[in-house]
């Protein structure tokens, strides 16, 4: 994921919930480190490209297992169209 753009500072990430996740994640705030500006970016950066390779392998997973059709038949929520047979 070449061009990822997340953020540590500033906006959302100072409220609760979005903090809380950051700390999970260790990434929240700027980097402390001297020379080193970014450090958290980079991390998060990881994490969130880790997740989306994480869903896209469940993702394929599914399909060549056809349980992504099979779970979608299952719980469609549409009401069947009679036949005209």
């Amino acid at each position: 994921m070449p061009s990822i753009e997340v953020g540590t500072v500033g906006g959302g990430t100072s409220l609760p919930a979005q903090a809380a996740c950051l700390d999970v994640v260790g990434c929240r705030g700027a980097t402390q480190a001297p020379g080193r500006p970014g450090e958290n970016a980079q991390q998060m950066a990881k994490v969130v490209a880790g997740a989306t390779l994480a869903g896209e392998l469940s993702l394929v997973a599914a399909l060549a297992s056809n349980q992504l059709v099979r779970a979608h038949m299952q719980h469609n929520r549409k009401p069947q169209a009679p036949s005209s047979t």
